[in-house]
């Protein structure tokens, strides 16, 4: 090492040429399929909602958990949904023309001073 090098620098350690064929190539990724779109779950899901003889058995399912209270069998359908259609979203409107200055005057108003 140089005399120089801080001491707590670990020396830089050369392949072996064996593992020299395996190195990652410059601008090839090394996950060329990326990260899976969908979870095993939620195609578990897709495959069940898409049997009719699936759906007509989550229908009965569900009329019997309704009215039973069951509401382990709501929450399940609610996830099943959630999970191949996507969660409900609810607009929310706001006004963004508020002035700074004005927002500010309206704030020392309310607090007196």
């Amino acid at each position: 090492m140089e005399e120089n090098a801080p001491e707590n620098r670990k020396p830089i350690r050369k392949l072996p040429k064996e593992a020299e064929p395996h190195k990652f190539k410059p601008g090839v990724s090394g996950n060329p399929g990326g990260r899976p779109k969908k979870k095993a779950i939620t195609e578990m899901y897709e495959r069940i909602l898409n049997d009719p003889i699936h759906i007509a058995a989550i229908e009965a399912a569900t009329v019997k958990a309704l009215r039973n209270g069951n509401m382990a069998m709501v929450l399940q359908l609610k996830e099943m949904a959630d999970r191949t259609e996507g969660k409900v979203t609810l607009p929310i409107e706001h006004d963004v023309t508020v002035n700074l200055a004005d927002a500010i005057a309206e704030a020392r108003k309310r607090a007196g001073r």
